[in-house]
This record gives C-alpha cells, sequence and structure tokens, in this order.
C-alpha cells in the first residue's frame, strides 16, 4: 500500500459517507431541533445536501456536540463508545457501508483486521495505519491520529470486528505517540 504522504492538520478532510452514516443513520431520530442548530451554527446544516468532505476538526466538534445532545449526563467515555457503536451501525446503511458490512462477514476477524487498512482510508483524505500481528486473534495497530474522544475508536473497531463475526472482540490503547496511537485489538479464536 501506497503511503499517501503526510497531510498537514487544517487540510484533512472527512467524507461524506462517515457524516452521512453518524448523522443521517446513526444518530437518526435523535437529531433534535437544538442538536440540529449548534451543528447549523458550527456550518453543518442537516437541511441541505451533505458537502462531499468535511474540515476533520469539524467533524471532532460535530462528535462533542452529539455527545452533549444526545447523551446527556452518560460519562464522557461510554458516551463515546455509544455513539460509535450507532456510528457503525449507521454507517452500515450507507451506500458504501452496507457493501462494507457484507464483505466484512464473509471475510472473518483477521481478514477485516488486514482489510482496516483500506476501510479506515476510505473515510478521510488522511488516515494511515500499520498492523503487525502478534499471534492468534492478537494484533497491535498504528494508527496516525490521536483522536480527543475517549473510547470512540475503541468502540468503532470492536464494532467492526463484530461485524466480522469474531468471539469476544476487544479493542484497547496501549500508548499515544507523537501524532499517533497505538491499539490492541483482540478476539477469542475458535
Amino acid at each position: 500500500m501506497k503511503p499517501r504522504g503526510e497531510v498537514r492538520p487544517e487540510d484533512r478532510k472527512v467524507f461524506v459517507q462517515v457524516m452521512e452514516g453518524l448523522l443521517r443513520h446513526g444518530v437518526g431520530e435523535r437529531v433534535t431541533p437544538r442538536l440540529r442548530e449548534r451543528l447549523k451554527m458550527m456550518g453543518l446544516d442537516l437541511d441541505r445536501p451533505l458537502p462531499p468532505a468535511y474540515p476533520a476538526i469539524q467533524w471532532l466538534h460535530c462528535l462533542h456536540i452529539i455527545l452533549e445532545e444526545v447523551y446527556p449526563g452518560v460519562p464522557r467515555e461510554e458516551g463515546f463508545r455509544q455513539l460509535a457503536e450507532h456510528h457503525v451501525k449507521g454507517y452500515g446503511h450507507t451506500l458504501v457501508g452496507r457493501a462494507m458490512m457484507r464483505l466484512l462477514r464473509l471475510l472473518g476477524p483477521k481478514r477485516t483486521v488486514q482489510q482496516m487498512v483500506q476501510a479506515l482510508r476510505a473515510g478521510d483524505n488522511y488516515t494511515e495505519v500499520r498492523l503487525k500481528e502478534l499471534g492468534p486473534g492478537n494484533w497491535e495497530m498504528w494508527m496516525n491520529s490521536v483522536l480527543d474522544a475517549p473510547g470512540y475508536a475503541e468502540a468503532l473497531f470492536v464494532n467492526f470486528l463484530k461485524a466480522s463475526g469474531a468471539a469476544e472482540p476487544h479493542a484497547a490503547i496501549v500508548r499515544r505517540e507523537d501524532g499517533g496511537t497505538v491499539y490492541l485489538l483482540r478476539w477469542k479464536e475458535h
């Protein structure tokens, strides 16, 4: 896989299928008038067609606003985990997401992890991923981002693994490095 090259933080973009999966399908009917107005104030008008890409910083602000509005009173990490779970389910209702979810079921957990490189790259213009197999059902994954949404990425990975048929999937941050995060992805082999 050819590296993309470094994308400056201000040039990082998240593609429409990610926003559509989250807002139209993941959060769906829980988009209240207040949430709709708060998103509009930060430049995301849900009453108009979604543009093809969004600045990554806007995406992160969206996550925080949605967390405040949809999961009030829920501890921050648990709220982000629930949001990620709904996001994966919502993404599965998009054109790209439906095809990807069918593919994950066919691939199984090991090949799903191997395909995460392409899957994560399909959602934006900047994500780089490196994988290292540590043993059966045990992988280390480095990703070139540090997300200010505790529990969110981990829950995304767990839910993708569940979609692939993985038994008892688990994802955790091992360490943060300058400009990246290392995760441990694990599941029980049959």
